[in-house]
């Protein structure tokens, strides 16, 4: 595995893309982008968000950004099942979480909303040379309070591993009617962690603040108090 040796450019061609995708748009119509690995860095791109709603919305139309987020935990566990297409082990895989800055061939859902998967993005005012994953060493709860301003300002639809509050809110707002998609990208192997395992990436995460970032996103889009679970 390895990084895109450009993601700058790479996001460069994506935001290109989406101004022309996002012209001439017709009164009766939706269009779909999907941003991914390299499309936008968002902790330093958020002017693409406010530039691409200008567009649509100058048009008379509506644009609406979603994301869906998962259980730190269970995504980090996830990603296990692509180790060897990485060229990685267990071990290596996941020692880049004892770090604040170090680069991981994963991102933890925090990480990847905040930062993607730019491992080689290139500024002269990064202190530790290039780099993606938090550049300025800022602090988990300086990165918390980042996602969640991002997600305030951009975000019109943010559920938590609830794929039916997803699509009830996409249909309702388009008034698109409801197809029976079939499940992609399903792994269909066991995947098995020692006690050891589980708690070295539950120790990482913690730090890393995708709890305090999951917990803040419970509260605020979903009305949950996880405090309670420790009383």
């Amino acid at each position: 595995g390895s990084f895109h040796p450009d993601p700058e450019k790479a996001e460069a061609t994506f935001a290109k893309g989406m101004d022309t995708h996002i012209q001439n748009l017709g009164p009766n119509e939706w269009r779909i982008a999907h941003s991914h690995l390299v499309s936008t860095y968002l902790n330093e791109s958020e002017h693409l968000l406010n530039k691409w709603r200008s567009d649509v919305e100058a048009q008379g139309c509506e644009l609406i950004n979603t994301v869906m987020l998962r259980n730190p935990l269970n995504h980090a566990m996830a990603l296990h099942k692509i180790i060897h297409a990485k060229n990685s082990t267990r071990q290596n895989w996941s020692k880049y979480l004892s770090s604040p800055t170090e680069h991981g061939l994963w991102a933890t859902v925090l990480d990847f909303f905040l930062y993607n998967n730019h491992g080689n993005r290139h500024h002269d005012d990064y202190p530790n040379g290039p780099g993606g994953r938090n550049p300025y060493n800022v602090t988990k709860q300086q990165k918390v309070t980042r996602a969640m301003e991002l997600l305030h300002r951009h975000f019109d639809v943010v559920t938590l591993s609830d794929h039916a509050t997803f699509m009830h809110k996409i249909l309702e707002w388009t008034g698109w009617k409801y197809t029976n998609m079939p499940h992609g990208n399903v792994y269909n192997k066991t995947l098995e962690f020692n006690k050891k395992e589980v708690e070295f990436l539950q120790k990482g995460l913690e730090r890393n603040g995708d709890f305090d970032f999951v917990d803040r996103v419970k509260l605020e889009y979903h009305d949950y108090l996880s405090y309670l679970e420790r009383i």
